[in-house]
């Protein structure tokens, strides 16, 4: 995608925001030199954000978001149903998206939660759509770019951490554009460590993945300003995912949810050869019954890296390290 001829610029889209219709959107994009099926399908994705829209069909990522779409399948794991929603964009389909992983996941965490706790009985595969990984995939590179650009994030040259983000958004103070800083709040106790293990024995494996989120269950359980779901952010580096926990006293591990509660995988990575049968190109939720399905899911992307005999141990625990920072919305009460 070029810049369009006639030279309108993002200052004219940015004075023109507060007032302007579906019908003004569109015109105003067709002003700049874009068609009409554009101009829908790019304010379609950003919301009816008109600057989004803009910046997004400038970007060239026009061919991805056009064809993104939503697609539900299902599969048996775990005696349970597991469903599918995708969207073509990815991480990659944007150059500046390559290390923006966890900043997308942190945006994923604030817009999954506030659609889930709107209604915390409405079926979660109505809430989390397609157009919600794109835009969340779109404005978490933003967010990143913008911090690089700004010299906010002297550690976010390479995959950042969450602290690193965190750390730099609290510099930009609490505005439209630092909107995780001031949505999201940490549970007590974290950010919390884990080892990936090969001992199939959980109850035993205090750090190992579903022992971890089943404390963070518990733990967000506990806490004044109870939220149907939380979010939890899992890095291992290089990549980070997100995944959405019920927030209930009543979640088993080994039975499936009750009502219409779900375990939600969220990636901006395509996993083309995992997670069978979906095998997803592209971005993705899945949506499991129980923990132990999720966090089988969670094996194969994460599976334990044997270093072979001879390796000191320390340096095993250290390439099978992980870390786990779980969210809720924060509340004023």
């Amino acid at each position: 995608m070029s810049w369009p001829s006639n030279g309108t610029s993002l200052l004219r889209v940015q004075n023109n925001m507060a007032s302007t219709s579906d019908d003004d959107s569109i015109s105003l994009l067709m002003s700049m030199g874009f068609e009409s099926s554009q101009a829908k399908q790019a304010l379609k994705i950003c919301d009816g954000n008109v600057q989004r829209a803009v910046e997004c069909l400038l970007g060239g990522n026009l061919a991805d978001i056009s064809t993104a779409n939503a697609s539900l399948s299902t599969s048996s794991n775990d005696g349970g149903a597991n469903s599918i929603i995708q969207s073509e964009v990815t991480q990659y389909s944007n150059p500046l998206g390559r290390s923006a992983c966890t900043a997308i996941a942190l945006t994923l965490a604030h817009k999954s939660l506030e659609l889930l706790n709107i209604d915390p009985v409405a079926t979660p595969e109505l809430r989390i759509e397609s157009a919600l990984l794109t835009t969340s995939i779109n404005e978490g590179i933003q967010l990143y770019s913008n911090l690089i650009a700004n010299h906010n994030c002297s550690g976010c040259a390479e995959h950042s951490s969450v602290e690193d983000l965190l750390n730099a958004c609290s510099t930009l103070g609490n505005n439209e554009n630092n909107y995780i800083m001031y949505a999201l709040k940490l549970l007590p106790n974290s950010p919390r460590q884990g080892i990936l293990s090969s001992n199939n024995d959980q109850h035993n494996n205090v750090m190992g993945l579903e022992a971890l989120l089943a404390q963070c269950q518990t733990d967000a359980a506990t806490v004044t300003e109870k939220q149907a779901y939380i979010a939890v952010v899992i890095t291992k580096p290089p990549e980070t995912i997100l995944v959405i926990l019920p927030n209930n006293d009543t979640a088993s591990t080994t039975t499936t949810t009750t009502s219409t509660s779900k375990y939600i995988l969220i990636d901006s990575h395509p996993r083309p050869q995992q997670l069978s049968p979906h095998y997803p190109t592209g971005s993705y939720a899945l949506f499991h019954p129980t923990l132990s399905s999720l966090v089988s899911s969670l094996k194969e992307l994460f599976p334990v890296t044997e270093l072979g005999d001879g390796v000191p141990e320390l340096m095993q625990m250290m390439y099978n390290s992980f870390d786990v920072y779980p969210f809720q919305l924060f509340s004023e009460e």
